[in-house]
């Protein structure tokens, strides 16, 4: 009987803890300060602007009978001269949705999710483009993922004197909002391990994602060059013959895809891009244009890098690889700069202003060189800048 009451005791004792110990952590997680994004290094204000734009030859997606025209959710960041009169946009526009979204996916503490809306960034809404020539980078987010994911990069880019484009891929975002107030969510999926990335289904799968990316990229470029080319003040400034792209992860193989599909593109960066679902005539013919690649040191038991060492060997233009040690696959986007809290959740070790500087400072580097026709870009000199960066040159 004794024994008997002491388990009871027990348990109720562990469910009080844990009910003390949820609701503390709840209170935690509302009273810690997230950090804004850091401030942008370059000369010039950053403006923002976003809009909408829809593909009537396209179906909003390519299985459960989803039908429609294919609608993209755009958001634009680019130089300014003088921000005066004009107000901060938020980090993260409708954040509640957007905050409860990325706590399901990434396991993130809804809590700590909400206090991103009071998150800073250092771009100015519909500010008045500055005076110049600018070349265009395209940002292509990671699978479920959504467009503001590398804001960082896109603001420190625009600070430097480039208009940066980033878009929601429907249905293979996170969230995207559509038509003001419409928000649909993912219905995308990326093998979980070897063995179902090796499987027929999955292959097929993943290629028709890959083409929908590919496909929305060019789209994308034919939309920006009608809008720029009816507004007078992008029309004098943007420079159509010298595009960009980069991309997180699956983001990172719709900038190769794309640049392989689209000659409008010069110049590809990947963020610890997934090269598995390139195909293999892609991977062997000569991509014959200027590559990088910043990354984790390794992808475990995946075939990812040995392909992505194949492609780089194989392209007539230099290629190279910048691995950084400490990092994993979320730091190569917004994810660990606001709290050390995320290494609870999938963070590497790396200081976060280190990972953000050296994705900062390679990609102007790599796009100044290509794209600005700047100085020749020396892979060498991130070795001697950064300890935690190795380089390889393909």
């Amino acid at each position: 009987m004794i024994k008997k009451r002491n388990q009871v005791y027990k348990i109720i004792f562990y469910s009080l803890f844990l009910i003390i110990f949820n609701s503390c952590a709840t209170v935690i997680y509302k009273t810690i300060p997230l950090k804004n994004i850091a401030k942008v290094k370059g000369i010039y204000f950053v403006g923002t602007q976003n809009f909408q734009v829809i593909d009537s030859s396209r179906v909003m997606w390519f299985t459960d009978n989803i039908k429609g025209p294919r609608k993209l959710s755009v958001k634009i960041w680019y130089p300014v001269d003088n921000a005066d009169s004009f107000s901060k946009a938020p980090y993260l526009n409708q954040h509640k949705i957007i905050g409860s979204a990325i706590s399901k996916i990434f396991g993130v503490p809804e809590p700590l999710m909400d206090r991103a809306g009071g998150v800073k960034c250092n771009s100015w809404l519909n500010a008045v483009p500055a005076r110049g020539k600018f070349p265009i980078v395209i940002y292509s987010h990671g699978h479920q993922s959504i467009k503001i994911a590398n804001t960082s990069q896109a603001e420190e880019m625009a600070s430097n004197g480039y208009i940066v484009i980033a878009f929601d891929h429907p249905y293979d975002a996170a969230l995207t909002g559509i038509d003001n107030d419409n928000i649909i969510y993912t219905r995308s999926k990326l093998p979980q391990n070897d063995d179902e990335a090796a499987s027929e289904k999955m292959i097929k799968r993943v290629k028709s994602q890959l083409k929908i990316r590919t496909d929305d990229i060019s789209f994308i470029i034919d939309k920006i060059e009608l809008k720029f080319s009816n507004d007078k003040s992008f029309s004098d400034i943007v420079d159509f013959d010298n595009i960009g792209i980069f991309g997180h992860s699956f983001g990172g193989c719709t900038a190769i895809s794309s640049a392989y599909n689209d000659n409008r593109i010069d110049a590809v960066l990947g963020l610890d891009a997934y090269f598995l679902p390139l195909s293999k005539d892609l991977i062997k013919k000569d991509f014959n244009k200027p590559f990088v690649h910043i990354g984790q040191v390794d992808w475990g038991t995946s075939n990812n890098y040995n392909i992505m060492e194949e492609f780089g060997k194989n392209n007539s233009k230099s290629s190279y690889h910048f691995s950084v040690e400490g990092s994993k696959h979320n730091d190569f986007t917004d994810f660990s700069q606001f709290t050390k809290l995320t290494r609870k959740f999938g963070s590497g070790e790396i200081s976060p202003k280190i990972i953000r500087n050296v994705m900062n400072d390679i990609m102007i580097g790599f796009f100044d060189a290509y794209l600005k026709d700047g100085e020749d870009f020396d892979a060498g000199k991130y070795e001697d800048t950064f300890k935690s960066v190795k380089t390889y040159v393909h």
